[in-house]
């Protein structure tokens, strides 16, 4: 029998609330329009979203209290960091500061928090300290982190190799992060070094909007027959004409794909 403390069992509870007993998740990010402004259609989209049963939203402040209901069903992944916007100029470094505190997050429902850091890019040294301060005190409250880890940062100061990919989730977990949301570097047979590397779940990120929604649902498969937990997309699933039937191919591709390996016994 496992004994827990009381904070842990809150976090395994809320890790179970994003991944299902396959290990697996399918989340969908709709966190885009607190730095863009835009993105995200608004109403009856979201509920279309809703209706494909994503284990998990990663969602902005507002979205996650005006949406409560429509997403209940899933767990949420709240952005507390942010700051900068593209409006006006990119700032020449990072900017990014902790916009909602782990405590704030709790009281809105949150399952797990989530924030960006950038091994390798000129002044890494503040988002990996922020991270490492976050982990920190989520780890007092049995809150789950998430760290998207961009090698580099998105100048890509040091090039998306699978090496860097890989120490870079490495970081973020070295640092506390529970759950590592990273890119796919290459072909997704690729994204094996990369959850070799890392001891803690590693999903992948989707990037700019494909042309081709079947070579969406084919990265989701390839990044979890590599071994991934799963994938994290927004601009695919929220920028689709039927974002319900995207997201149930979605998690037909991950979660299925999850119970052949284990019957396999890969």
């Amino acid at each position: 029998m496992h004994t827990f403390s009381a904070t842990g069992a809150g976090k395994l509870r809320r890790m179970r609330r994003m991944f299902g007993a396959d290990g697996r998740a399918v989340f969908v990010a709709i966190d885009h329009a607190a730095y863009m402004g835009e993105g995200p259609p608004l109403g009856e989209p979201m509920a279309q979203i809703a209706a494909g049963g994503p284990d998990a939203v990663l969602a902005t402040w507002h979205l996650a209290r005006a949406y409560a209901d429509t997403f209940a069903d899933s767990g949420l992944v709240l952005r507390i960091d942010g700051g900068a916007s593209e409006l006006g100029d990119f700032a020449p470094g990072d900017v990014t500061d902790i916009m909602h505190l782990p405590e704030q997050a709790l009281k809105l429902g949150a399952d797990c928090v989530v924030v960006l850091a950038f091994p390798g890019a000129p002044d890494e040294h503040l988002s990996l300290q922020r991270l490492a301060r976050l982990t920190s005190e989520c780890e007092q409250l049995g809150l789950p982190v998430m760290a998207e880890m961009i090698p580099g940062g998105w100048g890509k100061a040091v090039p998306w190799t699978t090496e860097n990919v890989a120490r870079a989730a490495r970081i973020g977990a070295e640092l506390g992060a529970d759950i590592v949301k990273t890119v796919c570097p290459g072909r997704p047979e690729e994204f094996a070094a990369v959850v070799a590397a890392c001891p803690v779940p590693v999903v992948a990120l989707g990037g700019p909007k494909s042309d081709s929604e079947d070579e969406v649902v084919a990265l989701a498969r390839g990044v979890v027959e590599a071994g991934g937990a799963g994938v994290a997309f927004g601009r695919n699933v929220w920028g689709s004409a039927k974002p319900q039937l995207l997201v149930e191919r979605l998690r037909d591709a991950v979660h299925r794909e999850a119970v052949h390996r284990e019957a396999v016994g890969g």
